[in-house]
Parts: C-alpha cells; sequence; structure tokens
C-alpha cells in the first residue's frame, strides 16, 4: 500500500469514525481482502485444509472491532486493533470447542519455523499459545505486542517498528528474544 493509499485510508476511518456510512463501507472495501489474507494464513497454518473458514473469521473480526470505543489512528493502528481483535476470535473458538470437548480432540495450532518458534512439526493448543503470550505480555509487553502483530497481524518488521515506535533493529532483535522465549515456554518437554 503507497502512501497515497494510506492517506485515503486514514481520511476513510477518519470519516468513517464520524458516522459516515459510505465511508465506512469503503473502507472495509478497502482492508476486507487484506483482512482474509491475513485470516486464511492464520487459519492455513492452524488447521490446515477443511478448517475455519477465513470469511467467517473475517466477520467475527468486524464485529469485535466495530463496536469498539478507540479509533484507529492510520492503517497500521487499524491492522494492529485488527490482529487483536483475530487474536481474540482465535481464542474464543478455541475455548468453545475446549469447554465443548473437554479437552479432547482439540484442533492442534501448528507454529511455523517461519515466526521463528521452531515448531515446525509438533502441535500446540491454541489456548497455551494464549497462556503463553499472557506471560510474555506481563514480563514484556512490547515483545508480545511485536509477537501478536508478527503472527496474528502479518505485520512485517517494518511495519511492526512504525507502529510500536521503534528501530526495525530492536523489533528484529524482541522477536527474536520472544520466539526463543515461546519456544521455551511452549516445549510440550518442559511440562510435567
Amino acid at each position: 500500500m503507497g502512501r497515497e493509499d494510506t492517506t485515503e485510508f486514514t481520511v476513510l476511518l477518519r470519516r468513517s469514525a464520524s458516522g459516515d456510512l459510505a465511508a465506512r463501507d469503503a473502507l472495509w472495501g478497502q482492508i476486507h481482502g487484506q483482512l482474509r489474507d491475513m485470516a486464511r494464513q492464520r487459519l492455513a497454518r492452524e488447521f490446515g485444509p477443511g478448517g475455519c473458514d477465513a470469511t467467517e473469521l473475517v466477520h467475527e473480526v468486524f464485529f469485535k472491532l466495530e463496536p469498539l470505543s478507540v479509533e484507529p489512528r492510520d492503517r497500521l493502528h487499524f491492522l494492529a486493533l485488527a490482529a487483536r481483535a483475530m487474536r481474540q476470535v482465535l481464542v474464543d473458538q478455541a475455548r468453545a470447542r475446549s469447554s465443548e470437548k473437554r479437552g479432547s480432540g482439540q484442533a492442534a495450532v501448528t507454529l511455523l519455523t517461519h515466526h521463528g518458534l521452531d515448531q515446525a512439526t509438533e502441535t500446540l493448543d491454541m489456548l497455551d499459545l494464549e497462556a503463553a503470550l499472557e506471560e510474555l505480555e506481563r514480563l514484556d509487553q512490547r515483545k508480545a505486542r511485536a509477537i501478536e502483530l508478527s503472527y496474528f497481524g502479518g505485520l512485517t518488521d517494518e511495519e511492526l517498528a512504525e507502529a510500536l515506535t521503534v528501530s526495525t533493529a530492536t523489533i528484529k532483535r524482541d522477536l527474536r528474544i520472544a520466539r526463543a522465549w515461546l519456544a521455551t515456554a511452549l516445549d510440550p518437554s518442559d511440562k510435567p
């Protein structure tokens, strides 16, 4: 998305926040494809073929974002809010499955090496991932936020740096440390 597109997106955000329904529709028209791609990537990694539907996930994200009292400042802020909403929806779905099945046969989450968690062949439960992210948030909010925006939001290192107002080098270091911490926290051999 170029600078002009980003400016147009920001204008649509502001008009939408002031109640302009046409701007809201245009905004969702612009971002829906990107959110669907994010959802498709996330779902393919976690559930494989035949899992949840990306369009349904985007609609759930939309319903989470719609009543927000926070006005997104720009495209990156909007994507950060969408990443948080996507995380919440996926965790809510995992909790619902867990309560239905009481822990048996839960859908597994596959964390790819691309995300630095070196769990490419192993799977873990979305609720374990959520617990680990919550613990990381207590230890270091910025690192946890960087993981959330990267993993759930699909932001690049450069976008992460801009969104979190730090340098790209700092983001790369934060992600490397956070991924190592998560890999240790999620290691099934460390659990009783």
